[in-house]
C-alpha cells in the first residue's frame, strides 16, 4: 500500500475521532438513524438452500436457490437491503456471471456489503509457491468482489507464521487498493484464532487491512466480550454469528445480545452481518434463525441509541 493510503487512513481516523465518529464507520457510511441500515445477511446462514452447498445426505426439503435471487429474498422475506455473499456460492467467476449477479442487488435496491472468501489457500504458508499461489487467487477473488459491487472482501491469515500472513495479506492488500476494495481479515480458523496473534497482524499491517469481527469465533475459555471490545478499534465489519439453537428457537451458545452491547459500547457504528453456524448437516430452519437475528440486532441497536 502507498505512503499516501496509509497517511489517508491515519488522517481519516483522527478526523473520525473529531467529529465523535467509530470503527466501522468507513463500512456504514455512518450511523444510521434506521437501525435496519446496519444490519445485513450473509447466504452461509441460507447455505442448505444452495445446490454447491447443500450436502448430498441433506433431509431437509428447502428449496433451492440461486446467488442472483438471493437479494431480492432477503428483501422481500426480512425487510435487509445488505447482503454478504460467500465465495462458495458464486456459481462462475466469468464477467457475465458476475455482472448478472451485480445487476440483482440493483434491481432489488440493496448493497453487496463483504464477499466472503473461503476457498484452499493459506496465506500463510512456508511453502513459497503455495504462498504466492495463494496471494495470486485471494486477488483474483478481489476482482470478483469488484465485478459484484463488493467495497470489501473478507481473507483468512491461514496457518504459519505472522510475518508470513502479514507479507501475503500485504500482497493482496496492495492489489485490492487499486481494485477500489478494502481488505479484511478475521478471527476466523488458523492463526487468526488466537485474539493476540489476529492484533499483531492489524498492527503490522498498519491499516492496510481492516478486520471482521465474528462473535462465534473466540475459543473456548476466552472472555468472548473483552476480546470483541479489544477488537472493534480494528474492525470494518461484524459477522454476528449464532452457533446453536434450542428447541423454543433461543440462541443458546451465548449472549448474542450482550456482543451487540459490547460492539456499541466500544463505538462500532458499522454494519453487523446476521450468520448461523454448525457442523451439523440436520435439516435447518434458516428463515427463522434469520428472523430472530434480525429481530435481536434490531432491538438491541435501538437500546443501544437509548
Amino acid at each position: 500500500m502507498t505512503l499516501s493510503r496509509r497517511a489517508f487512513l491515519k488522517s481519516s481516523a483522527a478526523l473520525a475521532a473529531v467529529a465523535g465518529c467509530a470503527p466501522g464507520l468507513a463500512a456504514s457510511g455512518g450511523a444510521s438513524a434506521d437501525p435496519m441500515d446496519r444490519i445485513a445477511l450473509t447466504t452461509v446462514t441460507f447455505r442448505f438452500r444452495f445446490a454447491q452447498t447443500r450436502p448430498a445426505d441433506y433431509a431437509g426439503t428447502d428449496p433451492l436457490m440461486t446467488l442472483p435471487e438471493f437479494p431480492a429474498y432477503v428483501r422481500d422475506r426480512f425487510g435487509v437491503r445488505n447482503v454478504e455473499l460467500w465465495s462458495q456460492h458464486v456459481d462462475s467467476t466469468e464477467a457475465g456471471h458476475l455482472a448478472e449477479i451485480r445487476r440483482a442487488v440493483e434491481r432489488a435496491g440493496s448493497r453487496v456489503v463483504n464477499l466472503q472468501m473461503d476457498q484452499p489457500y493459506n496465506l500463510a504458508s512456508s511453502d513459497e509457491d503455495e504462498r504466492q499461489a495463494s496471494v495470486d487467487l485471494v486477488s483474483e477473488w478481489v476482482d470478483v468482489a469488484r465485478a459484484v459491487g463488493s467495497p470489501s472482501i473478507r481473507a483468512n491469515a491461514g496457518t504459519g507464521t505472522i510475518e508470513t500472513a502479514v507479507r501475503s495479506l500485504r500482497q493482496v492488500a496492495d492489489y485490492a487498493d487499486r481494485q477500489g476494495v478494502r481488505l479484511l481479515t478475521e478471527n476466523h480458523g488458523g492463526i487468526s484464532t488466537d485474539l493476540g496473534v489476529l492484533l499483531q497482524i492489524l498492527d503490522a499491517l498498519d491499516g492496510d487491512a481492516r478486520a471482521v469481527a465474528d462473535f462465534g469465533n473466540f475459543p473456548d475459555g476466552t472472555d468472548r466480550f473483552d476480546a470483541l471490545a479489544r477488537l472493534i478499534p480494528y474492525t470494518d465489519l461484524i459477522s454476528a454469528k449464532t452457533l446453536l439453537f434450542d428447541d423454543g428457537g433461543e440462541h443458546m451458545s451465548f449472549d448474542f445480545d450482550r456482543c451487540v452491547r459490547t460492539a456499541e459500547a466500544a463505538g462500532f457504528q458499522g454494519i453487523y452481518s446476521g450468520e448461523q453456524w454448525d457442523p451439523s448437516t440436520d435439516p435447518l430452519d434458516a428463515e427463522a434463525i434469520a428472523e430472530w437475528m434480525v429481530a435481536h440486532l434490531r432491538t438491541s441497536l435501538l437500546a443501544a441509541r437509548g
